[in-house]
């Protein structure tokens, strides 16, 4: 970890602060003088700030959750938000959600207190891939989907192309799989009723390389260390 983000951490204020504090010689790592915000402390190594030992950071924490319908996806809220299920958790004010899912919508939402990692999945240049299932309303064919397939410009505001398929189709409703890569406010909805269709349920399954697997509504995991990896090492994936 980089000695400016492992100061950050630990609690001796925001990465500017940090650098600071290493830039004027305050910062010693196993006794010798370290003047590099980026130098990547090991496991085992002693830090020290004007010779007081640095306790290291807590470990970060990282939670796959099924959000059921009905809460808002935020840490505070008039409503009931998905941040009631972690209660129990210690620690667990400093936990968020990462992105949004509506309050009516369900599904995969990664919850953890790893402030620089949400900011990476959720910037628009990673295009992280989010994977919904959606229970439509309307004449659903190949054809009405193609505007969503190229990218469209809605109200003035343009997005990137999605991936679609039919899964059902049936008199008057079908089940769509949609892959997007933006996650702006209340999207999957904004795209199907630009092309006449009305959503009837919404279920994200897939956000990056997390899949929802077997959890049930208001169950949640810990990430394993192959997936926290996973996550924390994928490289973008430009936009088309």
């Amino acid at each position: 970890m980089r000695l400016d983000r492992y100061l950050a951490e630990a609690g001796y204020g925001t990465r500017r602060e940090t650098k600071r504090l290493i830039l004027k010689r305050h910062v010693t790592v196993n006794g010798r003088l370290v003047r590099d915000p980026a130098y990547q402390v090991g496991p085992g190594e002693e830090v020290r700030v004007d010779g007081k030992p640095v306790s290291p950071p807590a470990r970060k924490r990282y939670f796959l959750f099924y959000k059921p319908a009905g809460y808002v996806t935020s840490t505070a809220d008039k409503l009931p938000t998905v941040m009631e299920f972690f209660r129990e958790i210690p620690r667990h004010e400093r936990l968020f959600p990462v992105g949004r899912l509506d309050r009516d919508a369900e599904g995969l939402l990664l919850v953890t207190d790893d402030g620089e990692l949400a900011h990476r999945l959720l910037h628009p240049k990673y295009a992280v891939p989010r994977v919904y299932r959606v229970r439509v309303s309307g004449e659903v064919s190949e054809k009405a989907l193609e505007p969503l397939r190229r990218g469209m410009e809605i109200a003035g505001e343009r997005f990137r192309p999605a991936e679609v398929r039919i899964l059902e189709r049936g008199k008057g409703e079908a089940l769509l799989e949609i892959t997007l890569t933006e996650g702006r406010y209340h999207e999957v909805k904004r795209l199907l009723s630009a092309v006449g269709l009305k959503v009837k349920h919404l279920l994200r399954m897939r956000f990056g390389p997390l899949a929802l697997g077997n959890l049930r509504p208001g169950e949640y995991r810990e990430l394993t260390e192959e997936e926290i990896q996973r996550l924390t090492t994928s490289g973008p994936r430009p936009p088309r």
